[in-house]
């Protein structure tokens, strides 16, 4: 069994991430995952400019911390299955009044329906036991007409455009981030097949997309 596998299996038998790892992702992970995830709080920023914001698996909250500061009309909740990365992001939240951090499971939110007005979510999909389930839970909690922007690593997005990547994280950094996205996400084919015939199981079965972009493979769901 390659190295890649075994820690793929792995991370398929643990939904939270443990303390330890939190603990190493907090200081290594969220560094070099920094870049990428700067470009969805601009994208997002753009988007949208009050009301209230779910991030899905916010980890240590770099994510959901960045839009909080960019957008004070915000409201921006982070939810994860960690306690350890829970009560990292809230002591990197301290003093940031529009950022809360909850300890929950995606599959089971704990908000009312129709009371989100974004969602987005960054490398949580791979770890997500109950993805159907997860879903249709974005689309009872979001108010109609809103937008969830999944987003999980793809290696062929780094693998497409091999200028662009090179230019944006250096070879070295390519290299890298395709190791990491080969371990902690899905290949394309993967996605087309794999998580094509999740979402159409899903309440967002007809109003969805997917598309590669930077490290990752987008997907936007539209309620």
């Amino acid at each position: 069994m390659s190295l890649t596998k075994f820690i793929r299996d792995a991370q398929s038998k643990f939904e939270a991430i443990p303390a330890p790892c939190a603990i190493f992702y907090d200081a290594i992970v969220v560094k070099i995952l920094r870049k990428p995830e700067k470009k969805i709080i601009n994208d997002i920023v753009e988007k949208i400019g009050s009301g209230a914001i779910l991030d899905l698996g916010s980890g240590t909250g770099y994510l959901s911390i960045g839009i909080a500061k960019r957008v004070p009309g915000l409201q921006v909740y982070g939810i994860d299955l960690s306690r350890q990365m829970v009560k990292i992001a809230r002591r990197h939240a301290k003093g940031i009044e529009n950022a809360q951090f909850v300890f929950g499971n995606a599959a089971d939110l704990p908000f009312e329906s129709d009371s989100i007005d974004f969602i987005v979510s960054t490398g949580s999909l791979h770890h997500w036991k109950k993805p159907v389930k997860v879903f249709d839970e974005c689309y009872r909690v979001l108010r109609n007409g809103k937008e969830a922007w999944i987003y999980d690593p793809c290696p062929d997005a780094l693998k497409d455009d091999i200028d662009k990547a090179k230019k944006e994280y250096g070879v070295l950094g390519r290299r890298f981030l395709i190791k990491i996205t080969q371990l902690h996400g899905f290949s394309k084919e993967e996605y087309e097949n794999k998580i094509k015939g999740i979402l159409d199981q899903t309440t967002f079965k007809d109003s969805y997309q997917m598309e590669l972009t930077d490290i990752w493979m987008k997907i936007t769901l539209k309620k």
